[in-house]
């Protein structure tokens, strides 16, 4: 059976440490970016998805350049004990540093957001204030004429103008007011 001399497996150990510490730090990457965005639950399942599929990918693409793709138990408990290591040492420092880096970068989009509104806010109060008399003319105007309307207006089914009326009316319509258009001039 081919063994792996113990400066190589040494070498392959401590290298793993440092890929465990790297994977640490992407994951505290990926929290970063999450928490600029979003804290909801759906988004924290994803980025862990994100993260998994992320972490296979590199320690199949980590194992197989440092050890010919043969997996090591050895090379598995390295990563898992450098991610470790990152979480108890500088993880608390770079979680409390993300944490205040994020609030302040939220509270930064907010004023650029509002800074960036302003104009356009500003727009719609003069516009309001411009079109405010005028929709309030218009709507008097309209109840004016809705009554004018109902009083100027004949009860009349038939109407000179639809033509439907004119081709299809029935006698009976006819005789109610609608004069002698349309009537044969043989009655």
């Amino acid at each position: 059976m081919y063994s792996v001399p113990q400066s190589e497996q040494l070498t392959c150990f401590l290298s793993s440490l440092g890929m465990g510490f790297l994977l640490g730090i992407l994951y505290d990457v990926l929290r970063a970016i999450r928490l600029s965005f979003t804290k909801s639950k759906i988004a924290l399942i994803i980025f862990d998805v994100v993260y998994f599929i992320l972490f296979g990918v590199l320690t199949f693409l980590f194992i197989l350049a440092l050890n010919k793709g043969e997996v090591r138990s050895y090379i598995i408990a390295g990563e898992l004990m450098g991610a470790f290591f990152y979480y108890v040492s500088f993880g608390v420092a770079v979680i409390k540093f993300t944490d205040k880096a994020v609030s302040f970068l939220q509270r930064a989009r907010s004023v650029l957001f509002k800074v960036i509104t302003a104009p356009f806010r500003l727009l719609k109060r003069l516009f309001l204030f411009i079109l405010k008399p005028l929709l309030k003319f218009l709507q008097k105007t309209e109840k004016k004429s809705v009554k004018m309307r109902k009083k100027l207006l004949p009860k009349l089914r038939l109407y000179v103008y639809n033509l439907f009326g004119i081709l299809f009316a029935h006698k009976s319509s006819l005789k109610k007011g609608g004069g002698s258009f349309g009537k044969n001039k043989e009655e």
